[in-house]
């Protein structure tokens, strides 16, 4: 499921399109802010989003086969609730 999914779900149910995409951005504005706010954002029964700091690499150019440092960065991580699947 992608993100035009949600919001033809949303459509079918009880938004028309422009509703749902509006609601969809600013849902997924909201989890951004959060992150950038706290580094944590828990959704109750559904799960965590949370940063995490990648150690700086070494790769390889493809093309030249030079090495390359890539430099560390934070990365959004997601931890599922226990019962996100359970019915």
């Amino acid at each position: 499921m992608n993100k035009d999914d949600v919001i033809r779900h949303l459509t079918r149910t009880m938004l028309d399109k422009k509703q749902a995409k509006t609601t969809v951005d600013r849902v997924f504005e909201i989890i951004k802010h959060g992150l950038k706010r706290d580094g944590k954002v828990v959704i109750s029964n559904f799960g965590t989003f949370h940063l995490k700091m990648a150690r700086p690499v070494q790769r390889h150019n493809p093309k030249t086969g030079e090495k390359v440092q890539v430099p560390a960065k934070q990365k959004v991580r997601f931890k599922p609730s226990e019962n996100i699947l359970k019915k």
